[in-house]
């Protein structure tokens, strides 16, 4: 099957950023062992590795492979690396660039391959044969601390600070106007909500990989999707696209038995993994099932055990059975291949899922198969309620949800005024009339430039429920999303 020159754009852009992630993650572990930038490296190195066999850059595959060896070998040692360790990191990160940038099937001359492996096999058998400089450390005690990344949580906590700076931007004139037009915009670049697709086309690209894995596992399988259209947020789409990675390379590789076993207990020589994704209740749910052998838990209990991860003798039922799956480093092989045996893919998915308030769980039967559940919550992208013109704003106001239109003036409303409400100078305004809002528990007037009239707006910039306002658009125009029962003086 051609791989799409739209698949490949994907992969580079993606492959890149992963990289620069992995390279930010590695200078901090180093200067400070943090545990959360390790096991950002592990999980980028090994989702990298996945998607660059997809797309078919083998040689990129490769020298992830040998880079998850440099990163194993630095956790045991408590990163304490010399500075050739530390190059040969840093070029093979580097070496992963000039390949992703190259075409497949082009001339390699000038990329001396074989030659870079050798050397990295060099520096690892140095550094296999040498003392630990970092006392305790197998696996290291790394100092856990907070993540530089943006996380859903923190956007939504720096969401107000980006809406005073919307309305401060959208007030202004002349030079104030375009000085502040670079700061709004770098604040809604940075945390907006950006949206995005998920379907079957878009995890279609699974499909291949995943049968060329089982072949090379000597296993024959199908794999069927089953994934509801819907929209998502770009977070939400890249776990979702994590997730798929590495759950059905886990079915193909750990689930699904070879032909001659399967047919022995009267099944289909060939497997079968199937993906299902639908919308519900406010989560996307992706799930990957196979018709394989189940998980063997006491396999993982023995092995849990093993690696200190359940005090021996302990009574411990499958759902913990199940987290411990999902540990750092838990894999039930001792030994690790090009494919599996790290201990990452689960970890990866869960954190990925968990990053956005998500959850990771299974169920199994054994000769039956598994399923894997990820639930990932997705907020509400489109808002359909009452949009008004308020004096002394050059923007449109939505109202929440929540509230609606007053067909009659009631006896004692709160009336505001909105600008200064926002913290601008009064309108002042004797040209407007006032309508009259309530959510059924509160009754406010709002002086409005026209009839309050029904839209679709997208939200754009979200905030607490304490916020008095959210950013959105209508019909591409910024405006702010109105709560009027947090405007100050409402709420008694």
């Amino acid at each position: 099957m051609a791989i799409s020159e739209e698949l490949i754009a994907q992969f580079r852009a993606t492959a890149m950023t992963r990289i620069e992630t992995i390279e930010a993650s590695w200078m901090r572990v180093l200067s400070v062992l943090a545990e959360d930038a390790s096991l950002v490296i592990q999980r980028e190195i090994h989702t990298l590795k996945g998607e660059s066999r997809i797309v078919g850059f083998t040689d990129v595959n490769m020298v992830c492979h040998k880079l998850e060896d440099l990163v194993d070998v630095a956790r045991a040692r408590g990163y304490a690396v010399d500075d050739d360790f530390d190059l040969a990191v840093t070029m093979a990160l580097r070496f992963m660039a000039m390949l992703i940038h190259k075409r497949i099937g082009s001339d390699l001359s000038g990329i001396d391959l074989p030659g870079f492996v050798r050397h990295i096999d060099g520096v690892l058998d140095r550094h296999e044969h040498t003392g630990r400089s970092r006392s305790g450390s197998m696996p290291p005690l790394l100092s856990r601390s907070v993540s530089t990344r943006m996380t859903s949580h923190l956007r939504t906590q720096l969401g107000p600070a980006a809406v005073d700076a919307f309305v401060e931007f959208a007030v202004a004139q002349g030079a104030r106007r375009d000085r502040l037009r670079a700061s709004w915009h770098l604040l809604r670049d940075l945390i907006g909500i950006q949206r995005a697709i998920v379907s079957a086309a878009q995890l279609g690209k699974y499909k291949p990989s995943a049968i060329s894995l089982a072949k090379d596992l000597g296993k024959e399988i199908d794999v069927v999707f089953e994934i509801a259209t819907a929209e998502v947020t770009t977070e939400v789409l890249a776990a979702i696209d994590v997730a798929a990675l590495h759950l059905v390379r886990n079915a193909a590789d750990h689930g699904i038995e070879p032909p001659a076993a399967r047919i022995a207990k009267h099944k289909r020589g060939t497997g079968t993994i199937r993906l299902r994704g639908i919308s519900r209740d406010g989560e996307y749910v992706l799930e990957v099932e196979d018709d394989g052998d189940g998980i063997d838990f006491e396999r993982v209990r023995a092995r849990a055990i093993e690696l200190g991860l359940v005090p021996a003798g302990a009574i411990v039922d499958e759902a913990r059975l199940v987290e411990v799956m999902c540990h750092p480093g838990f894999s039930t092989r001792s030994e690790a291949n090009e494919i599996s045996g790290r201990g990452v893919g689960l970890d990866a998915v869960r954190a990925s899922a968990v990053d956005l308030g998500g959850s990771l769980t299974a169920r199994t039967e054994r000769g039956k198969g598994t399923t894997w559940s990820v639930a990932i919550p997705v907020p509400t992208l489109a808002v359909h309620n009452l949009a008004i013109r308020a004096p002394g704003l050059r923007f449109p106001i939505i109202l929440d949800p929540s509230w609606r239109l007053l067909d009659s003036h009631p006896k004692m409303p709160i009336v505001v005024d909105l600008a200064a409400a926002l913290g601008l100078a009064p309108s002042n305004s004797i040209s407007t009339t006032f309508s009259f809002f309530t959510n059924g528990e509160l009754e406010i007037g709002m002086a409005c430039g026209n009839r309050p009239g029904h839209v679709d707006a997208r939200r754009l910039i979200t905030t607490p429920s304490t916020s008095i306002a959210e950013v959105a658009t209508v019909d591409s125009i910024e405006g702010l999303l109105l709560r009027p029962d947090r405007i100050p003086g409402v709420l008694p």
